[in-house]
């Protein structure tokens, strides 16, 4: 975005005229041309009237004019009537002229027209200072460059041709193919390089639209900022922060405080304080507060981590995504916790390392790691592999059915546990139910509890409770009433039971247990 360039060829251009206004350094005298039908002079107010083609050049410029009146003790020109006024290159149109040497002060009113061989500005007055070098139109200003569509609307133009500062103010507009920037304030710093927009700003350059409250842009570096209630919008995504900073050389976009970034292609968005995202590298890093949201067709999980990475393959189609510590997922049917996972779109594949827990209804599992297989948006299977475990709390807790063994694949319909085949040292502990009915009551109680082991079991599972055990090997079982169970055997080896670390809903992730 190359606005500052555009901006510093139009205030160069103003400047060019005004810059011959050093009063002091110029012949002081009018030097009459050819052409003026009528002159008189009248020394008692010490005035040469000129009148009918005036033509006359004075500090450098050349004018016409309908007429004219020479103050030379007072070093002060007015020229009134299709006055034309030629400088090198440029010429200037206006109804009427004033020169003033001793305060140093030009004044050009009345359809004033201001062109070179580039830009031509259009304005009802504009007036220099010298003193304080300023060249200002206070009363709407247009700028337009000769053979294109770049321009720039003002009410309020400030021009500083000595230090190349340059201001435009109030109902700013700013357009050339490809872009318009509508703002309050518009400057630019020749020191600095640097174009600023002040005041409620939108830039919108082909399918890209930013807006912010205040901005800058640097001419060197490529370098953009946007502070404010400050967003960034292209063609796949939204990107909202409070400070938003993009280099177009490396395509590369920094946001910070509040981000909330939209990815309509690849249906996630991100929340954090900082994102760095790049373009060349297919790449965006969140961190502090970091929170994805995977959308899908039926749901959405929610993925928070102190780091988030989301990587777009070549094609830009589809996403890959790691999460580095503190990793929780809220899903409103599966919950969970581990050190890290990754995410692949092409495999729908959810994967959790270390010390990973998975909740779902009323049962909890665990292992050393843990995939999380997705279909039709919803997550259908969990392979535990290693030290693997399924936990399902009962009677309010009083109890709990227990599942073990080295892996374990749980099956899910519509998010419900519904079955678990369990590989290498499977055990099965569980209380069953019986059914007590009398002539007014049915009354369910439990049996006792059921201890069974084998190489491999199959579990059927329905909202926690045991329905049915299928297994290849013959089992070794045991089974204690009610009022006979050992202690030893009433837990699977390390067992515990992880309430306080399951996340409650998708607003709470991050916060402390």
């Amino acid at each position: 975005m190359n606005i500052e360039k555009y901006i510093l060829k139009i205030a160069l251009f103003i400047s060019a005229f005004f810059l011959i206004s050093d009063f002091s350094a110029q012949n002081d005298f009018l030097k009459l041309l050819p052409g003026s039908k009528k002159a008189n002079y009248y020394e008692e107010v010490d005035l040469l009237k000129l009148e009918g083609n005036v033509n006359f050049e004075y500090q450098g410029n050349v004018m016409y004019c309908d007429s004219a009146y020479y103050f030379e003790k007072r070093k002060i020109v007015k020229a009134y009537g299709k006055v034309h006024i030629i400088k090198e290159k440029i010429n200037m149109f206006c109804d009427s002229a004033i020169f003033n040497g001793k305060t140093e002060r030009a004044k050009l009113w009345g359809n004033v027209r201001i062109r070179d061989l580039d830009y031509r500005l259009t304005t009802d007055s504009i007036e220099y200072i010298s003193p304080i070098g300023r060249a200002i139109y206070t009363n709407y200003g247009v700028i337009e460059k000769n053979g294109s569509n770049e321009r720039i609307v003002s009410k309020i133009g400030y021009f500083y041709p000595d230090i190349k500062n340059y201001h435009f103010r109030d109902s700013v507009v700013y357009t050339n193919d490809g872009i318009r920037m509508t703002t309050d304030t518009l400057a630019y710093e020749y020191t600095n390089q640097k174009t600023i927009f002040n005041g409620s700003t939108r830039i919108v350059k082909d399918s890209t639209i930013m807006t912010c409250f205040f901005g800058w842009y640097n001419t060197n570096e490529n370098i953009g900022y946007l502070h404010g209630d400050a967003s960034y919008e292209d063609s796949n995504m939204v990107l909202y922060a409070d400070t938003i900073k993009y280099n177009e050389n490396k395509e590369e976009l920094i946001a910070k405080l509040n981000v909330h970034l939209i990815n309509s292609e690849n249906n996630y968005t991100l929340n954090s304080n900082y994102l760095y995202a790049s373009d060349s590298l297919n790449l965006t890093y969140i961190t502090d507060c970091a929170v994805a949201s995977l959308i899908q067709e039926k749901d959405t999980i929610f993925i928070h981590a102190d780091s988030l990475f989301v990587r777009k393959d070549s094609t830009g189609k589809q996403k890959d995504m790691k999460a580095y510590t503190g990793v929780e997922i809220f899903n409103k049917d599966i919950q969970s916790v581990c050190d890290s996972l990754t995410f692949s779109e092409a495999s729908n594949l959810l994967k959790l390392y270390k010390d990973p827990i998975v909740w779902s209804e009323n049962s909890e599992l665990k292992g050393d790691s843990i995939v999380m297989k997705l279909k039709d948006s919803l997550i259908e299977q969990v392979n535990i592999y290693n030290n693997s475990s399924v936990i399902m709390e009962i009677d309010s807790g009083s109890l709990y059915n227990q599942i073990s063994g080295k892996n374990i694949i749980a099956y899910l319909k519509e998010g419900k546990l519904e079955r678990t085949d369990v590989n290498g040292s499977a055990l099965s502990i569980y209380y069953p139910e019986d059914e007590e009915k009398t002539d007014t009551l049915t009354t369910i109680k439990r049996m006792g509890l059921n201890r069974l082991e084998s190489s491999k079991l199959t579990v059927y599972l329905d909202s926690g409770e045991v329905t049915g055990i299928t297994y290849i090997t013959e089992p070794i079982g045991v089974f204690y009433p009610m009022d006979q169970i050992k202690e030893s055997d009433r837990w699977i080896k390390k067992f515990k039971w992880n309430p306080i670390l399951r996340p409650k809903d998708e607003f709470s992730l991050g916060e402390e247990n």
